[in-house]
């Protein structure tokens, strides 16, 4: 059998292919960092997006709930602006809305109807809160919008306002209770659920929901 030791220019060879089978390995790993970096970057931004439109919901239902506290008319609509754009603020109470556990199944389900939706009563009487019926009924977020703004658990605490009264007066008092929905032109729907305790106290929040994607109800 002929052998013969490698010469100088086996050697070469050898070297080039290691030189260029490291670049080529280079080039591939500085593209995949390159890929990841973005995909980081772009889901970076887009979180940081999201905190900034929530905490600019968060803000728009502070600013009406402190009205609320120093005395201010209770009003069915609000408009607040936050960083040059404008959040509305839709003020509902929970003694006029449907509540599962306690009404009838018949008001249950006209309930329903009237906003498109079919909510089996049964299930509903028992649940343990709206997302959870929600769930039930595999509802997606602009039909659990529909479903906040008919329903509601817990309409207890004091009556919230003297129907008597003319709008200018309507006041809420220790107690009583106020469902929001906050959105703005674009982006996700914020509902809050805030219990007056009093005007040194301020509110306390019984329910908080943000629904991504929601669409104006019917």
């Amino acid at each position: 059998m002929n052998s013969r030791r490698p010469d100088r220019r086996d050697r070469e060879g050898y070297v080039s292919l290691l030189a260029m089978s490291f670049a080529f390995g280079l080039a591939l790993f500085g593209g995949a960092l390159a890929v990841t970096l973005r995909a980081y970057l772009v889901a970076a931004a887009d979180e940081t997006q999201e905190i900034r439109a929530r905490i600019a919901l968060e803000s728009a239902a502070a600013t009406v709930l402190g009205e609320l506290a120093a005395g201010g008319a209770v009003k069915p609509h609000a408009e607040v602006g936050i960083d040059g754009d404008r959040r509305t603020v839709r003020v509902t109470i929970p003694g006029t809305k449907v509540d599962p556990a306690r009404d009838s199944p018949g008001a249950v389900a006209e309930a329903g109807r009237t906003a498109g939706l079919v909510v089996d009563p049964d299930f509903a009487a028992t649940a343990g809160g709206l997302v959870e019926v929600s769930a039930h009924h595999r509802l997606n977020a602009s039909r659990e919008d529909c479903l906040r703004q008919v329903f509601t658990y817990g309409r207890g605490g004091a009556p919230l306002i003297d129907r008597s009264a003319p709008p200018e007066d309507l006041m809420v008092r220790a107690g009583d209770q106020v469902d929001l929905r906050i959105q703005a032109s674009s982006g996700p729907v914020l509902w809050v659920r805030a219990r007056f305790t009093g005007a040194e106290t301020g509110w306390r929040l019984h329910d908080y929901r943000l629904l991504h994607g929601a669409t104006p109800c019917r």
